[in-house]
């Protein structure tokens, strides 16, 4: 998608084996090898498209049907030539091995609320006709913003936003991977499929809770439909989707995973203090760098944001409450309707300011605290409550996470993330001792560094799940990125 600068507050605030083989022994790395190997779905896969994202009846709420293939349908095949042709057309100069088998299912997941309520994500899975290994590695994407409205599903590829771009990103992500001969589930994430219906809450935008298990069980899903599929997960994950899979890596431990987690990929994640949408709303700083709702992406994101997350964690209609009383249905209205665009005429034509949109007790409330180190609000108001959410939603990697190896690919050139707000992101997964490597690559945008290092990812999948020997270190790492992380907010 071509995202429109989440650069804020940049006073600063800009706002993701060796041996050889014998002939009867395919070779696990060979992009032939798996050709004796048949993935065959476990299911019949015989729904309807449509029913993907339609009521699923009652959901399980046990612990063991996370994961669980509620529907399967069979869609289209793709080859390579095509899927070669579209990604490079988006900037890919690499050569694609394999076509790719594609099915839309739903599965069982549940929410990131305290109740823990059981939930269903729609999704797309691409099973290579060429598979890269004998034994493939269960691979989950995480897609990028999209908008919250059921319109915007990742799966669905809707035809009207291609002239957005906000499909673009999706193909450089899902066909870079199932082109390169791995098996790829690409949840929605819950929250689409039989979106409005009781207790199924819009996505909650960067919510880690919500995005985590979704990805999880997306792992899940994929290892249920394929159990041919090796005991290994592979997590990648392009911007918001970034935050997608390094949230699911830090919540791996407490919700389990379908196997252990060998790697995680993140290209430009959005892995910023979630503060910063909190912080949006104080006006000074807003002013002083001359930025309006109309001046790009972040009034969205941060009206996507705050609003889901009232809906999942305090209740339908609640999300519409943070907001100015007079612009409370022009809000639901936008996010019901509206996916990722280049201009935003339904918020432009409320205000000037992001926080014009907001309930002024609200803004009151979380705006200039939002800018301040520690924790400044009085125990049992709004202030504590949202300020903890915020920290929520970027959560520490502890134990086996520590360990987990961590590639984070990034363009100099990108003006979404720059590098001032990646150096935050970077300098927390520092903090937290994470195993993780840069690749920086000066010359690309937010956009271009999925298609520009799709292979190198590719590569590097194949070092920690297949046994193959790890990638030539990248020309540039995060030395590179010379600049302070900018504050505020602070890097919390």
């Amino acid at each position: 998608m071509k995202h429109v600068g989440i650069r804020v507050l940049a006073l600063s605030f800009a706002i993701v084996g060796g041996g050889a083989c014998s002939e009867s022994t395919p070779d696990p790395l060979s992009n032939d090898g798996g050709a004796s190997t048949a993935l065959t779905p476990s299911s019949a896969c015989s729904d309807t498209v449509d029913s993907i994202y339609a009521d699923p009846g009652a959901l399980p709420s046990d612990a063991a049907s996370r994961g669980n293939i509620l529907r399967c349908a069979k869609d289209k095949a793709l080859t390579k030539d095509e899927m070669q042709a579209k990604i490079a057309s988006l900037g890919y100069t690499g050569k694609l091995t394999s076509g790719a088998q594609t099915y839309r299912v739903s599965f069982r997941t549940e929410r990131g609320n305290a109740a823990n309520t059981p939930g269903v994500s729609s999704a797309m899975v691409y099973i290579p006709d060429t598979p890269r290994a004998a034994k493939l590695p269960v691979v989950v994407a995480g897609r990028g913003s999209r908008g919250q409205a059921p319109q915007c599903a990742a799966s669905k590829l809707d035809a009207s936003l291609e002239n957005d771009g906000v499909n673009e990103d999706y193909y450089r992500l899902a066909y870079g991977l199932a082109g390169n001969g791995y098996a790829v589930i690409v949840p929605d994430l819950a929250g689409y499929a039989n979106f409005g219906a009781a207790n199924n809450p819009p996505s909650a935008y960067a919510q880690a809770a919500d995005v985590a298990k979704s990805t999880l069980d997306g792992g899940r899903a994929l290892k249920k439909l394929f159990p041919a599929l090796d005991d290994k997960v592979v997590l990648v994950g392009h911007s918001q989707g970034g935050h997608s899979v390094l949230a699911a890596l830090a919540y791996a431990d407490t919700y389990g995973t379908a196997a252990p987690i060998v790697g995680v990929a993140a290209y430009a994640p959005l892995w910023l203090s979630q503060r910063s949408w909190g912080a949006l709303l104080y006006r000074p700083v807003a002013k002083q760098l001359g930025y309006t709702i109309a001046s790009g992406s972040l009034a969205a994101i941060d009206v996507w944001y705050h609003y889901t997350q009232a809906e999942l964690l305090d209740g339908p209609g609640e999300g519409a409450k943070l907001f100015a009383a007079d612009k409370r249905a022009a809000i639901k209205q936008f996010v019901d309707t509206t996916c990722w665009g280049a201009a935003y005429p339904a918020l432009t034509s409320q205000g000037t300011y992001i926080d014009e949109l907001f309930d002024p007790a609200f803004v009151s409330e979380v705006g200039l605290s939002s800018t301040q180190e520690g924790n400044p609000c009085a125990p049992g108001t709004v202030c504590e409550k949202w300020l903890a959410r915020y920290s929520a939603d970027r959560p520490h990697l502890t134990g086996k996470a520590t360990a987990t190896p961590i590639l984070i690919a990034y363009g100099g050139n990108d003006t979404t993330i720059p590098p001032d707000r990646m150096k935050c992101g970077l300098d927390r997964l520092a903090q937290d001792n994470a195993q993780r490597t840069v690749c920086f690559e000066p010359d690309l945008t937010h956009n271009t560094i999925v298609s520009g290092k799709a292979d190198y990812v590719a590569e590097w999948i194949a070092s920690v799940a297949l046994g193959g020997a790890a990638p030539a270190a990248c020309a540039q790492n995060d030395s590179a990125i010379t600049v302070a992380c900018a504050t505020p907010p602070p890097n919390d």
